[in-house]
């Protein structure tokens, strides 16, 4: 045997018998940290490491007497990964503990340069040696921080100015105490909580008892809060950083929570914070403002694509717009792949055979459970607001969309209009209505630009045709 190949065979054992680093482990953490925060300006040491935590002490903590924060910051930021997804930075949870100083604890996040663009809780005010309740509550509750302000590589969090600090950490602090069967520790948390009232959004509001409890245990526990920050990162207004840029009122708040649980919460929310009109604007203003946020099988305005018949397979909302081949694919409608749409009063959808809006087209005003000739065949559309009229007052009873066109007492019948019974009407901008008041338009007439919650007495269940044109 030559000399070259005992030499190859021997360094491959040597090397195959060394430690081996996990794979995509991140690299050693310096072993001193200089603080350079607020008021703290101390040396730190790095008393423990793995691929999921880096804890550094103070000179005042004694590393073997908290050796209970070591695994337990690691599972819970393991779970918190696993179920809320990336927060950038390193993968690590960076985590300080100072002895009996600097009362409570803070925060920093990845993207800032304020601890140096690493995920941090700082936690003070105890000497940690016990591994159960305020020492244990203090490092989950910083880390539901960088859940809310960082979750799925976003910045900043809309909602804090809505429920402080924080609501949101007492659902985060239960169901992770829950996940990893610190069923005491939850059970003791729970009965604080439920019992806890504040004063915003009004006195004796319980934001536990009333609000998250309820949602947690009713629409999927840990599955609808991480559903809230999935909406939120994609459809919430942020800037090319990821930065969000504004806060959140309360009637948006309700709108994704109601995305996130698949279902209608105004009802729960009316319960746990009162409904003055300023959160029911700011509600409709939301399902408006961000119609892909849908509740379950719904949506306030706009149309919903299926990819099966029947209304089946995908279910992609869309709000009033135009979308090309390349905007069509990328909110999730294949080409070619269209089969079923449901469409709310007062709006348009044009299918069109061909990209860039071209080839053959069908519009369509009401649900469709299977588009025919059409199956299969969409590869860009438009969703346009149209006149909408409805039988009663306050824009309610049945409602039925009229496109351009002359419409006669038959013709308004077969949309399933009876004679003498339209109350209310909306019209959206660039279009004209005239109410006739006899069949054949012929009689009084009333002309509408916009929205009419009640057509007056002179008017009321009193049309028999009607016009719809275009103005601009």
């Amino acid at each position: 045997m030559k000399k070259s190949l005992i030499f190859f065979m021997v360094l491959v054992i040597v090397l195959c018998s060394l430690p081996q680093a996990p794979a995509n482990a991140a690299s050693a953490p310096p072993p001193t940290w200089q603080e350079h925060w607020f008021e703290h300006k101390e040396l730190l040491k790095l008393a423990h490491y793995s691929d999921e935590v880096a804890v550094y002490v103070d000179d005042d903590i004694d590393p073997n007497q908290i050796g209970w924060i070591y695994s337990t910051a690691a599972d819970v930021w393991r779970y918190t990964k696993q179920t809320y997804g990336s927060m950038g930075g390193d993968g690590r949870l960076y985590v300080i503990v100072h002895n009996k100083k600097y009362s409570g604890g803070h925060p920093g996040y990845a993207y800032n340069a304020d601890h140096d663009y690493r995920n941090v809780i700082d936690i003070g005010g105890s000497d940690f040696k016990s591994p159960s309740g305020w020492n244990l509550d203090i490092l989950v509750h910083e880390v539901a921080h960088i859940v809310e302000f960082a979750a799925n590589d976003t910045k900043g969090s809309p909602a804090f100015r809505l429920w402080g600090d924080s609501k949101w950490a007492e659902i985060y602090q239960y169901d992770v105490y829950k996940a990893l069967g610190l069923n005491s520790e939850a059970q003791r948390i729970y009965n604080s909580f439920t019992s806890k009232a504040e004063i915003f959004p009004q006195a004796g509001t319980y934001w536990f008892k009333d609000w998250y409890y309820p949602i947690y245990s009713n629409y999927g526990e840990k599955q609808v809060l991480t559903r809230y920050f999935q909406l939120l990162a994609q459809h919430y207004p942020k800037n090319s950083s990821g930065q969000y840029t504004r806060n959140m009122n309360m009637g948006e708040y309700v709108h994704f929570m109601s995305g996130a649980a698949k279902a209608d919460l105004k009802s729960r929310a009316v319960t746990a914070f009162g409904w003055p009109s300023e959160f029911e604007s700011q509600y409709q203003a939301a399902r408006r403002e961000f119609p892909q946020v849908t509740y379950g099988d719904t949506i306030s305005e706009g149309a919903i694509f299926y990819g099966n018949a029947n209304y089946g397979g995908y279910a992609v909302a869309l709000g009033a717009g135009s979308y090309n081949y390349n905007e069509m694919v990328a909110v999730g409608i294949a080409n070619d792949t269209l089969s079923s749409l449901k469409v709310t009063p007062g709006i348009k959808v044009t299918l069109y055979e061909h990209l860039n809006f071209g080839g053959a087209q069908r519009v369509i005003t009401s649900d469709v459970a299977s588009l025919g000739d059409f199956n299969d065949k969409t590869s860009s559309l438009k969703v346009e607001r149209i006149p909408v009229v409805y039988r009663d007052a306050d824009y309610k009873g049945a409602a039925v969309s009229l496109d351009v066109g002359s419409y006669s007492v038959s013709d308004l019948v077969a949309k399933g209009i009876p004679n003498d019974s339209i109350s209310s009407l909306k019209v959206p901008s660039g279009y004209k209505v005239t109410l006739y008041e006899h069949g054949d338009f012929r009689g009084a007439t009333k002309v509408l630009l916009g929205d009419t919650s009640y057509l007056g007495n002179d008017f009321n269940d009193k049309t028999s045709s009607i016009k719809v044109e275009r103005t601009s």
